[in-house]
């Protein structure tokens, strides 16, 4: 079963939709991920053009930015919610398109706050990465739920987040784990189930069974 195809043809659809509706149709068609991406990130956006076609690689018109969705986050979110992320990287899209700069080092500034809030969605500020919180206003849920309409079934199956590769090598006994908080992805590393706190959100991080490499 083509998980990933189905997965992607949907997102391609409602990122169409929005575009068509939020942003008048004017986003050339970016290349959709789906992908594991760092900490608790749910997707992100290039800034440059990271997609060339081999045969001509200084074309601009075959050069394509990216937007990625961690398939991780599937399992514990509604494909509405998956939606309100692609609309979130979109808007950083938008900005980049029309030469806004709306983030620094993940620091999402106003510019980006009132593009988000330009298509309906609910910004809050926090201190790791500014105004990059989003969520959906009961306007854009009910636009979701009548007009875009996203397939629950198209994202039933989500990744997770450990893996066992086989293949040649010698066996290492993991020693130490990466911990993540949920809330602005800060990472650090300890020992296995141990209670790590955030000291910024002030929140339980979460393990991820990922082998530290010291």
């Amino acid at each position: 079963m083509n998980v990933i195809g189905i997965a992607l043809e949907e997102l391609y659809r409602i990122f169409d939709v929005l575009n068509r509706d939020k942003f008048d149709g004017k986003l050339p068609e970016p290349v959709i991920t789906i992908q594991k991406t760092r900490g608790a990130t749910l997707g992100h956006f290039t800034l440059d053009k990271t997609w060339k076609d081999k045969n001509d690689v200084e074309s601009e018109e075959k050069s394509y930015y990216e937007i990625n969705i961690d398939p991780r986050w599937f399992n514990s979110r509604t494909s509405a919610e998956v939606a309100e992320t692609l609309l979130h990287e979109m808007c950083h899209y938008h900005n980049k398109f029309n030469d806004i700069k709306d983030c620094s080092n993940n620091i999402h500034n106003k510019k980006f706050k009132s593009s988000a809030e330009r298509v309906g969605l609910v910004v809050e500020k926090g201190k790791s990465v500014g105004y990059g919180y989003t969520s959906m206003s009961d306007e854009l849920k009910a636009y979701m739920e009548n007009v875009v309409k996203p397939s629950e079934e198209a994202f039933e199956y989500f990744r997770t987040a450990p893996i066992s590769l086989g293949g040649g090598g010698r066996t290492r006994k993991k020693t130490q784990f990466k911990y993540t908080c949920p809330n602005c992805g800060q990472e650090v590393k300890a020992k296995k189930d141990v209670a790590v706190k955030c000291g910024d959100c002030d929140v339980l991080m979460e393990m991820e069974d990922v082998e530290s490499e010291d």
